[in-house]
């Protein structure tokens, strides 16, 4: 009878551990429901097994998250779900050989059911059994923290005070019994940076900082950098300079610590340019990285210029137009999409911007990028039109150019150079609608003696119309002669 007992039980075990392995399988497909139910099926609830236990737990409270966050479980019924799950985790801890997560877990669906006194009481009852668990001693943290919050709320600011401190020696015994984990080191740094934020001794945000390094130092995997930024701004770069000496290849790593640096300013640019280009080193995809590096190099200019050093300004608004154009490449559309929504003043401002950029960078092809989105962005942009043309003319795109000269001539259908330039296209670059050219030159040449006769011309325009006319009356003749070589 024993004998037959003996092997029952094995026979239960083994089959527990494939439905384990199998509800594992669903469950990394997120269909948490089948994983749940198939832990059920299997017999998991008329058990013994706190493996399988601790898994149906798992599984459920993965089931209850997705639950929640798809608008399914709300309201009451989330607090019922989440008592459901814990149920499942006291089930798991009365079992012979309950790992200490049991009780994590257990106090974790409690204090999402909001029932912080019972989640203390179970970090507690699996203390009492599993005294040196880490993960279990800094779920105590969090919960104490929790406690402290609900105290300070009710205006209990005394045990506010000491639940704070009950939380800040969780946290140390947690450090203490896994030398080797971040999250301990990083839930003392959030609690003392949060009680330097209200008020608390100045020497914390020091101490802080050294928990966060602490965390980098022993475990950068579990340091996220999102955190760490959101946490500490500026700060964060001292935690990251640890990061990237630890794991020189995380591209996040440099992604976090460039924009740490970008957010403070146009005094940090070679240090947001070069975290950035290292980003695009380590993957040539992330090119949104560009949009940074375009701003950053912008706002150093505008510094450099106040600062009267305008050769220096110069580079930067180089640099800041060619990593433009390199944005726009990719993401001009969702550019467009985000300027646009923002009203039409930031879309015309947006469309002057890259116009003026246009003429700070070399490569013709990020002209043609820059003056496209600002036309696109103000389609009435005559001079972002004219520009456009120029570029296309220069790079032999002959019909694009043409195009574009209609396009702004449609602008501003009284200026002589556009005339001019227009013609050109016909003329020189596609051979053709000499009578359309003919008639451009001269309607340009009328239209430029006409103005300076007149004398109403601008002191700024005067040699450009000047220009127009002579260039026009040169044209026409070459026309005349069947000469079609430009120059």
């Amino acid at each position: 009878m024993i004998l037959s007992s003996l092997i029952l039980l094995a026979m239960q075990s083994g089959g527990m551990e494939t439905s384990i392995a199998e509800a594992a399988a669903l469950g990394e497909d997120l269909n948490f429901k089948g994983a749940v139910q198939l832990l059920k099926d299997a017999g998991v609830e008329k058990s013994d097994d706190a493996a399988a236990w601790n898994a149906y737990g798992n599984w459920s409270s993965r089931l209850t998250e997705s639950g929640i966050a798809s608008g399914q479980i709300g309201g009451l019924d989330a607090i019922d779900a989440w008592n459901d799950v814990a149920w499942i985790f006291e089930s798991a801890s009365k079992l012979d050989n309950a790992p200490a997560d049991v009780w994590v877990n257990w106090s974790e669906s409690l204090l999402n059911a909001g029932d912080i006194k019972n989640s203390l009481r179970s970090c507690d009852s699996g203390l009492e059994i599993h005294s040196k668990s880490a993960p279990l001693l800094l779920q105590q943290g969090r919960v104490l923290m929790a406690k402290a919050r609900a105290s300070f709320e009710m205006r209990d600011e005394e045990n506010g005070a000491k639940n704070y401190q009950f939380a800040e020696r969780a946290f140390r015994k947690a450090m203490e019994a896994g030398p080797k984990m971040a999250a301990p080191c990083m839930r003392l740094a959030e609690l003392q940076w949060t009680l330097l934020a209200e008020g608390g001794d100045p020497e914390l945000k020091g101490k802080a900082i050294n928990n966060w390094k602490l965390a980098a130092e022993r475990e950068p995997d579990g340091v996220d950098g999102g955190v760490i930024t959101a946490w500490l701004g500026f700060e964060s770069i001292a935690v990251f300079d640890i990061l990237v000496e630890k794991q020189p290849e995380n591209v996040l790593h440099y992604w976090y610590r460039g924009s740490a640096y970008y957010a403070a300013g146009p005094d940090y640019w070679p240090n947001t340019r070069d975290d950035f280009q290292k980003v695009l080193e380590l993957n040539p995809g992330f090119t949104n990285a560009y949009y940074f590096m375009a701003n950053g190099a912008m706002s150093r200019g505008t510094q450099l210029s106040g600062q009267s050093d305008q050769a220096t300004a110069e580079k930067a608004y180089s640099a800041a137009a060619k990593y433009w154009a390199l944005y726009l490449k990719d993401f001009g559309g969702d550019y467009f999409n985000t300027q646009k929504a923002a009203g039409v003043e930031a879309l015309d401002n947006a469309a002057t911007n890259m116009n003026w950029l246009a003429g700070k960078v070399r490569d013709p092809q990020h002209m043609i990028t820059l003056l496209r989105f600002a036309t696109n962005a103000k389609p009435d942009y005559g001079d972002a039109w004219n520009n456009l043309a120029l570029v296309y003319r220069d790079t032999n795109q002959a019909e694009p150019s043409r195009a574009a000269y209609e396009k702004a001539l449609e602008l501003n259908p009284t200026d002589p150079q556009l005339m001019n330039d227009y013609a050109v296209i016909y003329h020189y670059y596609l051979k053709t609608e000499d009578d359309l050219a003919r008639e451009l030159y001269t309607k340009a040449i009328a239209r430029a003696q006409e103005m300076l006769d007149g004398g109403k011309v601008a002191e700024a325009d005067l040699e450009r119309i000047k220009t127009a006319l002579r260039d026009a009356k040169n044209n026409l003749k070459k026309l005349d002669a069947g000469n079609r070589r430009n120059g």
